[in-house]
């Protein structure tokens, strides 16, 4: 009789570990990708808007703002190569941060302005009582005093109570003064920053040849 105790048997795997096993899903991929591109997108239009006005020109801040955010989501890429494989998805998920951003850097913007404007007014009564001054006067007719009235607005005139007075206040410098207006440019700005946040994607992440 033999009492020697048998060996242990090795368990029976399934099969073969393979390295896309080993590799994370396709879905937790992109998901990390667009979580790292969310924080930069963040930190990016926070940084933006506190930026002097003379960095932020008309349209061309909101292009460059979208062409750096691409960089930055190409760039995150490398991390998670699973990305490229679903180079269209990334570059609209690229398209909707970079609006998203801008609408950040628009209202974080409107909310810096409207506190200078408040530490302003509280600071100096004249522009208070100018800006009554302007709610309750009416445009001048002839073409003389309408001038001399709007440079009277210009140099008094708030960056005004409500985001879309707002809107119109960064566009009065060339000559615009309707809401509708100056909200439809914001809107054309915006989109046209994130185009060129998922062009500049698309491009950096396209296979070589």
């Amino acid at each position: 009789m033999n009492l020697e105790p048998e060996a242990p048997h090795a368990r029976p795997t399934d099969g073969p570990i393979s390295d896309s096993d080993r590799r994370p899903s396709l879905g937790g991929g992109v998901l990390s990708w667009i979580v790292l591109l969310v924080i930069a997108a963040c930190a990016l239009s926070l940084a933006a808007a506190h930026l002097p006005p003379i960095f932020r020109k008309l349209g061309l801040f909101a292009v460059a703002y979208g062409l750096l955010l691409g960089l930055i989501g190409d760039w995150l890429s490398q991390f998670t190569p699973k990305v490229y494989t679903t180079r269209r998805l990334g570059a609209a998920i690229v398209f909707v941060l970079a609006l998203a951003g801008q609408i950040g850097i628009a209202l974080e913007s409107y909310r810096l302005d409207r506190s200078e404007r408040e530490r302003r007014e509280r600071s100096d009564p004249k522009e208070t009582l100018a800006r009554r001054l302007l709610e309750s006067a009416n445009e001048p007719s002839d073409a003389k005093s309408r001038a001399t009235f709007d440079e009277f607005r210009r140099s008094y005139s708030s960056r005004g109570a409500s985001f879309g007075e707002y809107l119109q206040f960064r566009v009065s410098g060339i000559g615009i003064q309707s809401k509708g207006i100056g909200a439809l440019f914001w809107g054309v700005e915006i989109v046209l920053g994130a185009l060129a946040a998922s062009w500049v994607f698309l491009r950096r992440t396209r296979p070589a040849r």
